[in-house]
């Protein structure tokens, strides 16, 4: 993944990634929904919230439409155990999204995180490597995340 010269860590944030449940069905003709996992990285300090929705590598680069992530394509390797997604703020005000700097690689097999927000606007500038943990489902009618990852503690957040 790209190196960047912020300081690594520094913002603690909180990753929830869910199956996606509508994977494979179709949202207009010929267009199908590709992510298999969707997810939320929350900021702590700035307050930010982020929105992912993690693709094969493939299905990423297929997404990529600014000079910016043509540049993050160049240097990001293809990895057939890994998944992509570009990052978009969320607004919770205005339920508003704004695509930001910066990328997130998903590890299927080790469940690691490798993430990098550039966004000015809120002031998260920094990259992550965050280890996931499988999460327990909790009640049928409560919506629980299939992997979590975090640098701080979820207790006091």
């Amino acid at each position: 993944m790209l190196e960047i010269t912020t300081k690594e860590n520094s913002i603690e944030i909180a990753v929830r990634l869910y199956e996606n449940n509508a994977y494979g069905t179709t949202f207009g003709k010929g267009m199908y929904r590709r992510a298999l996992f969707n997810g939320t990285i929350d900021a702590k300090s700035p307050t930010a919230k982020y929105l992912v929705d993690c693709f094969n590598y493939q299905d990423w680069c297929n997404q990529a439409s600014t000079d910016e992530q043509m540049a993050v394509l160049a240097a990001v390797e293809a990895d057939d155990k890994k998944l992509y997604s570009w990052i978009k703020h969320y607004d919770t005000v205005t339920r508003s999204k704004r695509l930001v700097g910066g990328c997130m690689q998903f590890d299927l097999d080790s469940l690691d995180m490798n993430i990098m927000i550039c966004d000015e606007t809120a002031g998260v500038a920094d990259h992550w490597r965050i280890e996931g943990k499988p999460c327990k489902t909790a009640m049928k009618s409560q919506k629980s995340p299939q992997i979590l990852g975090t640098n701080g503690d979820l207790t006091n957040w």
